[in-house]
């Protein structure tokens, strides 16, 4: 986790500030329904929905920007527990200063060698290989592969031998 803090309040009391966050929401509602509600406590900078980057729908919450900190105290108190869009939301004070740095949407940590299910890396991160690729796969060049290739070669000619003997007695039990 980065060592910025992003918030430098207590998030169970935070300090009035100009923005509330809004909790809560249903995935339908809209800043048009926010604004509207919040507008009747005092005049808005912003009213911002957070969407999710990859699917594009609401992550059910927002952040309400007025321009006079009494304004938005007034809005926290009328507004938390209200109803909208047949949701119960809660307002509480930001504790954010500064917006969270935008991220690509995947983990660009350390692999930890489990398959991600990420579309973005594929299979996963591969592990390398005992055997190169570069190497020929051809092992004839070993002495031991030499020795195990006469062994199976004699193996296969005994099994030869035994299926055409075997093959013969069937012949002479079927020309009887």
């Amino acid at each position: 986790m980065s060592s910025r803090r992003r918030h430098f309040g207590n998030r169970d009391d935070p300090e009035p500030s100009k923005c509330c966050g809004v909790f809560g929401l249903s995935l339908y509602t809209q800043e048009r329904t926010l604004r509207d509600v919040f507008s009747r406590y005092g005049e808005l900078e912003e009213v911002q929905i957070v969407y999710d980057r990859q699917t594009g729908r609401s992550r059910g919450f927002a952040f309400v920007y007025f321009k006079n900190i009494d304004d938005s105290i007034e809005a926290k108190d009328r507004c938390n527990g209200l109803e909208i869009d047949g949701r119960r939301i809660r307002v509480d004070y930001s504790i954010t200063n500064r917006a969270h740095t935008p991220t690509p949407g995947i983990y660009l940590g350390k692999p930890t060698g489990a398959r991600s299910p990420s579309p973005y890396y594929g299979s996963g991160y591969k592990r390398k290989s005992r055997y190169s690729r570069s190497r020929s796969r051809s092992r004839s060049y070993s002495p031991r592969f030499e020795e195990r290739n006469l062994k199976l070669e004699e193996k296969l000619e005994e099994k030869r031998k035994f299926k055409l003997e075997e093959i013969k007695l069937k012949g002479e039990i079927i020309e009887e």
